[in-house]
């Protein structure tokens, strides 16, 4: 199997580049750490890079949600511009009578601030932020897509994934845990009830690769499944938490919420684990053990 992989060297990218590696897939890295010409915003140089595959999982994106509110038009054109070029790309390269499949790796920001929790497929997608509407964009044009063109295409919703050294380290646990290293306060956006799941690296990758598995076995167009826990913990329990776990002396402070932040957030994953046999194994006490240890490594 030969597999483009847009967004390799990202965090969620180069830890799926690995696995694919190991499982004796064909991996095409594409993205624009390696080199300029990698660029989803350019058509021509996907094109290039599609010849031969038998899918693309799509990852390249302006990835945070703080950074999309602060570039929002560098947001739109990575997020929506790159999902139509790959899309386009895979409609106009057909095999034998086949497109290649895709899997375009959304987030949990579509959904916005739900109602109902825990949210499942069939949820109200409501975005509230410049991020989850570019996503939501990206979703909608995969379904688009595949009714109109006859692509498989599958969509994964991924929840709050996180790690230790390889991991955004101003993302909310690698933060936590590097600021209770140095003993500062951990600075909480909000009341500290806000609550989410999270999902470590290995089983969001995990569910990848099993749904690499059915889309390449399953003849439906298009399905959607989200990579999650469904376990939440309020912000203020995983300060604590850490911080017990470090043994630091820093306290939890609070500041202003942020207006373009979702505040509740958790999701059913029983769709995925019945589909796609994903099976979340690192619970978060776990998964924080494995991020601190791997931090402390790198900062001792």
């Amino acid at each position: 199997m030969k597999i483009l992989l847009t967004g390799s060297s990202g965090f969620i990218g180069s830890a799926l580049k690995k696995l694919l590696e190991e499982k004796g897939i064909d991996v095409v890295p594409f993205d624009i750490k390696d080199s300029t010409l990698d660029d989803v915003r350019d058509f021509s140089a996907l094109r290039s890079k599609i010849v031969g595959i038998n899918g693309i999982v799509h990852l390249a994106a302006v990835s945070r949600v703080k950074i999309a509110h602060e570039n929002p038009l560098e947001c739109v054109n990575t997020n929506i511009g790159g999902m139509i070029n790959v899309l386009e790309s895979a409609r106009l390269i057909r095999t034998d009578n086949n497109y290649p499949w895709v899997i375009f790796g959304s987030s949990r920001e579509v959904y916005g601030e739900s109602a109902i929790l825990p949210v499942d497929e069939s949820s109200i997608r409501k975005a509230i932020n410049v991020y989850g509407v570019s996503k939501l964009s990206g979703e909608e044009l995969c379904k688009v897509y595949s009714e109109n063109y006859g692509l498989k295409v599958r969509v994964l919703r991924f929840s709050n994934v996180y790690t230790g050294k390889n991991d955004h380290l101003d993302r909310v646990i690698p933060k936590f845990i590097l600021q209770a290293f140095n003993e500062e306060d951990l600075i909480i956006n909000g009341t500290g009830e806000e609550i989410f799941d999270f999902t470590y690296i290995n089983d969001t990758i995990q569910g990848i690769w099993g749904c690499v598995q059915e889309i390449e076995k399953n003849n439906h167009l298009f399905d959607d499944f989200n990579i999650s826990t469904g376990v939440p913990i309020s912000l203020k329990q995983l300060a604590d938490t850490i911080i017990e776990k470090t043994r630091s002396k820093s306290t939890v402070e609070f500041t202003n919420p942020r207006s373009y932040d979702v505040n509740k957030f958790y999701a059913d994953p029983s769709k995925a684990i019945k589909i796609l046999n994903f099976l979340p194994k690192i619970t978060l006490d776990e998964g924080i053990d494995l991020s601190i240890v791997e931090l402390r490594r790198e900062s001792s």
